[in-house]
């Protein structure tokens, strides 16, 4: 059985008794898988992810990614988010889904650049991101190791901070407003992805 947590029932900001606002699966990754994850920052070159559209927005967002497309050497990690994605949809959120049509990103938000992510919704506009129906973020930094970078999510109205702890998977409906703060001490690191279907009905 996965954890779940999230407002009591009655209490759901989108009307749905029977469904979470988020679900919890902790140490979906051990520590060393999150280290693995962590040295691609080092292998491979980041993008800097303060686009919003095709704007830059550092207001908005600031914070570095580098996707991996679940092949090779990162089958893995998408053979992992595949098997718990089927888990916690079953278990907790009974959505219609059809897959992952977008790579993973992993993210680092760094204090010397105050990165963070302000309220947001991953679905809408252009693209897949119309299809996007489960958000799900991995924590991949140990909580001490950096300040700031909280996980937010709200969905009713009321601000909710997620765990923290490493290696635990935060999952949510797509279109709930969620929000980083901007980290003041150390980096955080985070595993991002979502997960397509036909449009809510």
């Amino acid at each position: 059985m996965i954890p779940v947590y999230g407002a009591p029932l009655g209490e759901l900001g989108y009307g749905n008794r029977f469904a979470p606002n988020f679900a919890v699966k902790p140490a979906l990754f051990s520590a060393e898988e999150c280290e693995r994850l962590i040295e691609r920052f080092t292998m491979r070159q980041a993008e800097d992810a303060g686009l919003v559209g095709e704007v830059s927005m550092p207001d908005i967002r600031r914070t570095d990614v580098i996707w991996l497309k679940g092949e090779g050497a990162d089958e893995w990690v998408m053979r992992r988010m595949m098997g718990f994605v089927a888990d916690i949809n079953r278990e907790a959120f009974d959505y219609v889904l059809g897959g992952f049509d977008e790579a993973l990103q992993l993210t680092r938000y760094r204090a010397e650049e105050r990165g963070h992510y302000d309220w947001h919704s991953d679905r809408g506009g252009q693209g897949f991101g119309r299809f996007r129906k489960l958000t799900v973020v991995v924590q991949l930094s140990i909580p001490e190791s950096y300040e700031g970078g909280m996980l937010e999510v709200n969905a009713t109205g009321r601000e909710e901070a997620m765990p923290r702890e490493r290696g635990a998977a935060i999952v949510f409906p797509s279109y709930v407003l969620h929000r980083v703060t901007p980290v003041t001490k150390g980096v955080r690191h985070s595993l991002v992805t979502w997960v397509h279907g036909p449009s809510f009905r």
